[in-house]
């Protein structure tokens, strides 16, 4: 995990909390865990503090405006937007439900799933993206790290880090980092310098199904000194086999969402009723 950049100290300061737990950190900013007041109660939060230099209040609060109306248990809540100074710096939080159970990648360090607790979270994910893209959004980073397990639970995945989701046709006022996503989740196309379409959400959930099935990457096992060019390279063709005890159901999904072609991946509501199969 990477260090904070902020304080436990400025951030408890800036919510009027007792204290602050750092809980990560990726493209948009980092996560703390506070007590805060929101709508006359006190409760803790995720607060998604985002980096001051990409993003302002007003024009973040346009672009996530509709996932403040995402109510589905796979789909992490976001509360509120707001503005906090924090050691003299004014940043952008996101004030979104707390889920505890850990992402994907600690729960796999602890113990790899069981076959039917793999299809579980599989047929889960997948039903969760279909509501992100039946309101029309697109992810653009989902990852292992993005995907909490609620109670350490494998049938119960959580999508988190929704700030930076859009519209799949909006044009955006945001100044963003000028490579949108993590590389080992991002799809062929995105690697070429394409916007993130749900094409590209389908690939990333390709790739976190693979993982949780093999423990490995389906293409690469070290990025390390890759550029997108080498990475793009590697990923063309098909995966490395899943092991022999996968399920057929569930390995032809697998193999559909990590086509090269965007067209060849189908949709997230398709995957999740293929992958029901796998569980009969």
């Amino acid at each position: 995990m990477a260090a904070p950049t902020l304080s436990a100290e400025h951030v408890a300061a800036a919510f009027d909390a007792p204290t602050a737990a750092y809980l990560g950190s990726g493209t948009f900013g980092e996560t703390w865990k506070v007590e805060c007041e929101l709508d006359g109660e006190r409760a803790e939060y995720a607060v998604k503090l985002l980096r001051p230099e990409y993003f302002r209040v007003h024009l973040v609060a346009r672009e996530v405006n509709g996932l403040l109306e995402f109510d589905d248990p796979g789909i992490v809540k976001l509360h509120s937007v707001r503005e906090v100074e924090i050691a003299g710096t004014a940043h952008t939080a996101l004030l979104c439900e707390y889920i505890a159970g850990g992402d994907v990648i600690t729960n796999l360090r602890s113990h790899a799933p069981s076959h039917s607790e793999a299809i579980a979270f599989a047929r889960s994910l997948m039903a969760a993206v279909a509501v992100v893209h039946g309101a029309d959004r697109v992810h653009r980073d989902l990852k292992l790290e993005n995907i909490i397990l609620r109670d350490g639970d494998w049938a119960h995945p959580v999508l988190i880090d929704f700030g930076l989701s859009k519209g799949a046709g909006d044009a955006t006022q945001t100044l963003y980092p000028s490579l949108v996503g993590s590389r080992p989740f991002m799809s062929p196309e995105q690697l070429a310098g394409e916007r993130a379409r749900k094409q590209s959400d389908l690939w990333a959930c390709g790739v976190i199904i693979y993982f949780v099935l093999a423990m490995r990457h389906p293409f690469i096992d070290d990025f390390r000194g890759l550029s997108e060019d080498d990475i793009a390279d590697l990923v063309a063709g098909p995966p490395r086999p899943l092991p022999d005890e996968t399920p057929s159901a569930l390995a032809d999904v697998v193999l559909r969402l990590l086509s090269e072609e965007p067209f060849a991946r189908g949709t997230a509501k398709r995957a999740a009723k293929d992958i029901r199969k796998a569980s009969k």
